[in-house]
């Protein structure tokens, strides 16, 4: 029952590994990799504090830990890590479930099969596999068979039937019990893309199974021409031959005099189908490889150079230096209609530079990547959209050119440049989001190949579209952990589904990205819209889930009001009015998630009013998204010394939805040296209506300043006053 229990809590299930096992433990898994496997996933072993009690968990989970210790099981998690490395593990669920069923269909009333699991069951072992086994990077394997194959690293074929699928359940472990007497013709028929799943067939039989395989791959021609052989034995147990595609797909298991013993067809209404695929790039150099694929597809541009790739490296920097400039942040949530907020300076958003450039770098694997060739494109690209009206770089023109399958050279690149132009704006608001990121903690990462579309539905791509160059791009707290989410999450999720008004952190394949306001720390020392990227799932007390999202958008009831504490005249000091603390933050549990929240203690209240408010995470990274913080000044925070305030200046204490007669221009809360007060300030500035002389006014009309500590009490002052309309500033 122990066992049971923290099978499912990873999201496993005991009786599903157990039927899995029946499957895939009846093979034996070839010594080397034995070694290699055990040691690599052993060294994986992380736990990253993100929350109390809630850990970033990576490295081997209970399936795996029980797989070191049990034959069968570590048979069954080695052979489903490689799997749902190479495919969907949705698509890879449901071809394993049907053909588990048609198994039971068809075996007599006297077998030991009962029952087969169902889809989900099988898919919450697959997920466990996959996150607990995420740091041995099959792509070694598959790559170097690839290549002794013919073919490129990232076009390397992947996707085969399911009917095969069903065929090796049995007839693998058939093999290797009488391996000069049995073997295996797999007969499968290729397209123009050549997407067989030749590649992953020999590393399973080969690398893993420890067989002999032969290869009769068909070359660009269409012609089988050679053989390839995978192992020292005279005898192949596996013969794999890539048919046209004209040809019928078939399995076939052979005795020693080539009599048939069994033989799998697909069913007529199933025929074409294949398990669908990913192909997992590193993350350093993902951009070359989208790059790539995205030239391969297009007419003009079959013959790729590197200074092609270069020339469009360069173009999507410079696209994404030309965005930065020109971003603001997006706070329009905070309005009840458009004209309130078109009566709100909207507020520049920066991006770094220095970090933009080394995003560049990591995306494009190129630290040759030059500041001052960016900047020239930058320079021509000024004031205009980023579409095919843009000059098209040197080499690109001069691949099209010499590529002499084409007529009409001008006209077929100028529609071609246009598609390039929209791959480079989607992958220029990818190159933002890694300026957010610490790459440093991402040099393993692996990003599901080309599930690039969903970025057509981002909310800075889609104004992109219609962009002139010349106003502004409003852009929101959670845009680049979106723009993150899109390769890491790859095919699993519909990523625009995820509910992002509450999502903290994701998590897929191991990896997991977040917001900072798990944080203890002060918010004007957090990151706004930066996001942690590591290895590892979200474990607390051995749960194991795919997110964190928050519990609730606000529940912040105070009954108490604020009230003016000194005016114009008066005498004030930087420090706290009413004490705040942050008390243990609520978890609890979702079908995959954790939900989460903060939870603030008042140290004065009222009767009737509850002590502890609470508020979501994600929630606190919007509100602090709409803030500016305060600018460095050479006085240091100067905490012992008072100011008298100036004309249109009150300081205001406590907390609450209403603050009676104020007009002042300049409020100042007294919140000072505590992270808790500042922390429900900013979570209630949203609420609070002002009632001055002649109207109420609403709080989304004032800027709101957030001190840093490396800034004095009057500069905290000046600043905002130097600058128009109203402001409330958070000492």
């Amino acid at each position: 029952m122990s066992r049971a229990r923290d099978l499912r809590h990873s999201g496993s299930d005991i009786v599903v590994e157990e039927d899995l096992a029946n499957i895939f433990g009846r093979c034996r898994i070839s010594l080397t990799l034995t070694s290699s496997f055990k040691t690599i996933v052993t060294k994986s072993t992380s736990n990253v504090p993100l929350l109390e009690r809630i850990m970033l968990q990576g490295g081997p989970g209970p399936t795996v830990i029980r797989a070191f210790h049990e034959t069968p099981y570590f048979a069954m998690v080695v052979q489903l890590s490689l799997l749902v490395w190479t495919f969907h593990a949705p698509y890879l669920a449901t071809a394993i479930a049907d053909a588990l069923r048609k198994r039971l269909e068809g075996a007599p009333s006297s077998s030991v099969l009962q029952a087969s699991p169902d889809r989900q069951g099988i898919l919450g072992v697959l997920y466990a596999c996959e996150s607990q086994t995420s740091a041995f990077n099959w792509n070694m394997l598959l790559n170097a068979v690839s290549t002794t194959l013919g073919y490129k690293d990232d076009t390397a074929p992947i996707d085969f039937p399911p009917f095969v699928l069903q065929g090796l359940f049995d007839m693998f472990p058939m093999v290797q019990t009488l391996p000069c007497d049995r073997f295996i013709h797999i007969q499968i028929p290729v397209g123009e893309d050549l997407d067989s799943g030749v590649s992953t067939l020999v590393v399973w039989a080969h690398h893993v199974l420890d067989l002999t395989v032969l290869v009769r791959p068909r070359g660009n021609d269409g012609q089988a021409t050679r053989n390839v052989r995978f192992g020292g034995s005279d005898f192949a147990q596996v013969f794999i031959e890539e048919a046209a595609a004209t040809d019928d797909a078939s399995i076939v298991m052979l005795d020693s005099r080539k009599e048939h013993l069994l033989k799998i067809r697909p069913e007529p209404d199933a025929e074409g189908n294949l398990i669908g695929s990913v192909r997992r790039v590193p993350a350093r150099g993902w951009g070359n490889a989208l790059l790539s694929h995205e030239l391969g597809h297009l007419q003009s541009s079959r013959i790729q150079s590197q200074a092609v790739i270069e020339d469009l490296q360069t173009v999507t920097s410079a696209f994404a230096f030309s965005i930065a400039k020109n971003l603001v942040k997006d706070d329009t949530d905070r309005y009840d209609d458009l004209d309130t907020a078109e009566k709100r300076r909207q507020m520049i958003y920066t991006v770094n530079e220095q970090n933009l450039l080394q995003a560049s770098r990591f995306l494009f694997d190129n630290p040759r990547i030059s500041h001052g060739t960016i900047k020239s494109f930058v320079t021509q690209y000024s004031s205009k959209a980023l579409d095919e009206r843009l000059p098209q770089p040197l080499a690109l023109k001069a691949a099209s050119r010499a590529n002499v399958t084409v007529d009409n050279h001008d006209k077929v690149m100028d529609d071609e440049w246009n598609i390039i132009c929209g791959t480079a704006r989607r992958l220029s608001v990818f190159l933002l989001a890694l300026a957010h990121v610490n790459l440093e903690d991402c040099e393993d990462l692996m990003f599901a190949g080309f599930a690039f579309r969903s970025m057509f539905e981002h909310a800075l791509t889609q104004q992109l579209e219609e962009w002139d160059g010349k106003g502004t791009l409003r852009v929101r707290d959670d845009a680049w952990l979106q723009a993150v989410a899109i390769p890491l999450l790859g095919h699993r999720n519909n990523v625009w589904n995820l509910g992002w008004d509450r999502v903290c952190a994701i998590s897929h394949g191991g990896w997991s990205a977040w917001i900072l306001t798990f944080e203890d720390s002060d918010p004007a020392y957090v990151s706004m819209g930066s996001v942690r990227i590591g290895r590892g799932s979200p474990c607390r007390n051995g749960v194991w889930k795919l997110g964190i999202r928050d519990s609730i958008d606000n529940v912040i009831d105070l009954k108490t009001d604020p009230e003016r504490a000194e005016s114009c005249g008066q005498v004030s000091s930087l420090r706290c009015a009413e004490k705040v603390t942050l008390d243990s933050p609520y978890c609890g549990e979702g079908d995959d998630v954790f939900v989460i929240c903060a939870r603030l203690r008042c140290h004065k209240t009222v009767p009737s009013q509850k002590p502890v408010q609470r508020v979501g995470y994600k929630a606190l990274q919007k509100y602090l998204w709409w803030a500016q913080l305060s600018n460095h000044c050479t006085h240091g925070s100067r905490r012992d010394e008072g100011i008298k305030l100036a004309i249109g200046c009150a300081t205001i204490a406590g907390f609450g939805n209403y603050l009676e007669e104020t007009d002042e221009r300049i409020l100042i809360w007294l919140t000072a040296h505590s992270v808790g007060a500042r922390w429900l300030a900013l979570a209630t500035v949203y609420w609070i209506r002002f009632s001055g002389t002649h109207e109420v006014e609403d709080s989304g009309l004032r800027q709101i300043l957030l001190r840093r500590d490396d800034c004095c009490f009057q500069c905290a002052i000046d600043q905002a006053a130097a600058q128009p309309g109203k402001w409330l500033i958070i000492l």
